[in-house]
């Protein structure tokens, strides 16, 4: 293929500048529940409620699994957890090129979450990234409204009231 866009290799690998984590690059989720197919990839960070709008697993089973087009070398995630209440969330994330050796690039297990998550970490390759949810305050679910890898700019006008946590770790997600 031919493109007039310039890009940064790593390790031969595009490190992406833009969102690569949508339907139009050819991200699927291929593990975890939802009402609407790809509802974690459609850019849509307003239309959820109690029953629509969000990607989920089965706390202590399963996990959320993103599949990228192809290999990319990404150092950061942003995600929005499922915030119509008070609940809070606890996860992990993991990436992979393979789906057999995994890198954990976020502990967020011993804390609590909520919102927008935005997490920094030391560039890994990664075709695949698994979110796995370890607790939620209100029930034996975690719920995911929104990915994007990676980690854009907020270019939502209602993120400002919604609260932000920001991690920056190294490899291994300490």
């Amino acid at each position: 293929m031919f493109t007039n866009k310039s890009f940064t290799l790593e390790k031969g690998l595009i490190v992406p500048t833009e969102n690569v984590a949508t339907i139009a690059d050819c991200a699927s989720v291929i593990e975890g529940v939802s009402r609407s197919r790809n509802a974690l990839l459609n850019g849509d960070t307003k239309n959820y409620d109690w029953d629509s709008g969000y990607t989920c697993h089965q706390l202590g089973s399963g996990a959320i699994v993103v599949q990228l087009a192809q290999p990319y070398m990404i150092g950061s995630i942003r995600l929005l957890l499922w915030d119509c209440d008070d609940r809070s969330y606890s996860y992990y994330i993991e990436v992979s090129t393979n789906q057999q050796q995994w890198t954990m690039v976020v502990d967020r297990t011993k804390i609590s979450c909520k919102s927008w998550q935005t997490i920094t970490f030391d560039k890994q390759p990664a075709s695949f990234i698994r979110i796995v949810g370890t607790r939620n305050t209100a029930n034996e679910v975690f719920h995911c409204v929104h990915f994007e890898c990676p980690a854009q700019n907020s270019t939502h006008k209602d993120e400002s009231s919604k609260e932000v946590a920001t991690t920056e770790v190294g490899t291994g997600g300490q």
